[in-house]
């Protein structure tokens, strides 16, 4: 896994001064990892949507994104060369819920179903699949 949280290489194309967040961490399989802890259902929207995002600017946005992704994955600690034609097989959501509750379809709030959801039919579209997984909370 590379941690790629923060890293702050790969600027957005449409807000030179800003910088795009494509994952948290980086797969051993290459699958984009996005991880947050979530007390409502905002976070996990945002969590959603910057998969689809990532993905999406990755796969057909402007080529300087996924050169500069490709360039910082390489350039990061025990980071690793990529194929220029870059694309995720697999977004993956990790999601740790306040209080220790279990993530289960029931516990996820409702908006966020929804937003999940939508996030996963465009990125099916594009040949990606999508998981989540429930962090388990501390002991």
């Amino acid at each position: 896994m590379l941690c790629l949280d923060r890293n702050q290489t790969v600027r957005n194309p449409l807000g030179i001064r800003s910088s795009l967040e494509i994952c948290d961490l980086l797969g051993p399989e290459n699958e984009l990892i996005h991880v947050k802890r979530a007390k409502g259902s905002a976070p996990l929207s945002h969590l959603f949507s910057q998969g689809l995002n990532s993905a999406q600017s990755l796969i057909a946005g402007p080529a300087v994104v996924r050169e500069q992704f490709i360039e910082s994955v390489a350039s990061v600690p025990h980071g690793r060369p990529l194929p220029r034609d870059f694309k995720p097989a697999k977004v993956v959501y990790a999601i740790l819920l306040e209080n220790g509750k279990a993530l289960t379809p029931d516990t996820l709030f409702p908006f966020s179903q929804a937003t999940l959801a939508h996030a996963a039919r465009i990125l099916n579209t594009y040949g990606i699949t999508v998981e989540v997984i429930g962090i388990p909370a501390a002991p």
